[in-house]
């Protein structure tokens, strides 16, 4: 029992020090951890984990195969079924459909930038300003206007005044 739960401790131990060197970005050296010298963990849950490093490298064709001894170990392991799937999907498309990600984000930065110059003008020239005119001022002799006739209503007071 004291086997079982030390190698259980072990285990978890390599776990959290591979995951910390994913998100590190350090994938080789997590993949280290379970594979030194190019055995294979014979634990399924760092067999596992090396096929998901192995997967989020890039290394499909690696990984395909850890996946499948995955599913070879224990059969009926979704992940691992829902991966090979997924991965025989991915290299069974053509080469240059691949890149369509990265192409569509070039695309999309293409377009905004496209249409930032088309809302501020595009290659329009901007016409120049007129030189301005100095302002020669001449006094100019118009009738005075008489303002609008005023009014005022009629208050209830003055209704009485003119009643009487």
């Amino acid at each position: 029992m004291a086997d079982i739960t030390g190698e259980s401790i072990a285990t978890t131990l390599r776990l959290s020090k591979a995951l910390s060197l994913s998100r590190q970005g350090k994938l080789r050296e997590a993949q280290q951890l379970f594979a030194a010298e190019g055995t294979l963990p014979e634990d399924t849950l760092e067999l596992h984990a090396l096929a998901a490093l192995a997967t989020g490298e890039g290394d499909y064709t690696r990984a395909q195969r850890l996946w499948r001894l995955l599913l070879q170990r224990e059969p009926g392991h979704a992940e691992a079924k829902r991966m090979i799937d997924s991965i025989e999907l991915w290299l069974s498309r053509p080469a240059w459909f691949q890149f369509i990600p990265a192409g569509l984000v070039v695309f999309g930065v293409g377009l905004v930038l496209v249409l930032v110059v088309w809302a501020m003008g595009g290659d329009e020239p901007v016409p120049a300003r007129p030189t301005p005119r100095p302002v020669i001022s001449t006094p100019v002799n118009r009738p005075q206007s008489t303002p609008p006739p005023t009014f005022t209503l009629p208050t209830p007071v003055d209704r009485l005044r003119h009643a009487h």
